[in-house]
């Protein structure tokens, strides 16, 4: 595959060392890409207490998360040439990556080998192996 070929690039990110690795190589190597659409989803403990939680609480936990994506996504100084969009989103992380991946819309999923996880000593993270395993489309895990 070439880099040229490469348009539109899924970046999963959950704020770890891991996938700020992997969202500033994505930057590196596909300087020719027209849009990168990062992705944060909510864990899902957050969705699954939705129901139960202060509303206020929620919606505290949302705007946090846009604010570190805002912020995440400027600290990577990704050229004007390519277009960037993010979405904030609650679920099951793999599940809702994969749905991303096998719609249609994106060239390549560019992400980490693992994420926030007690399991430090995998070499690959449960997340990255369900989107290896199920994708349609190229995955790239950087390490």
């Amino acid at each position: 595959m070439e880099n040229n070929s490469i348009k539109n690039i899924l970046i999963p990110v959950d704020f770890s060392k891991y996938s700020e690795k992997a969202a500033k190589e994505a930057v590196r190597i596909f300087t020719d890409s027209e849009h990168f659409n990062f992705i944060y989803v909510l864990p899902l403990y957050y969705a699954d207490i939705w129901d139960f939680a202060d509303i206020d609480r929620m919606n505290k936990i949302r705007k946090d998360s846009e604010e570190k994506m805002v912020n995440f996504i400027k600290s990577l100084k990704i050229p004007d040439t390519i277009k960037v969009d993010y979405a904030i989103i609650d679920g099951d992380p793999a599940r809702n990556i994969i749905e991303l991946a096998n719609s249609g819309k994106f060239d390549l999923v560019v992400m980490g080998h693992r994420g926030h996880s007690v399991a430090e000593d995998f070499i690959i993270g449960s997340v990255a192996m369900k989107v290896i395993s199920k994708s349609k489309i190229p995955v790239m895990i950087i390490k």
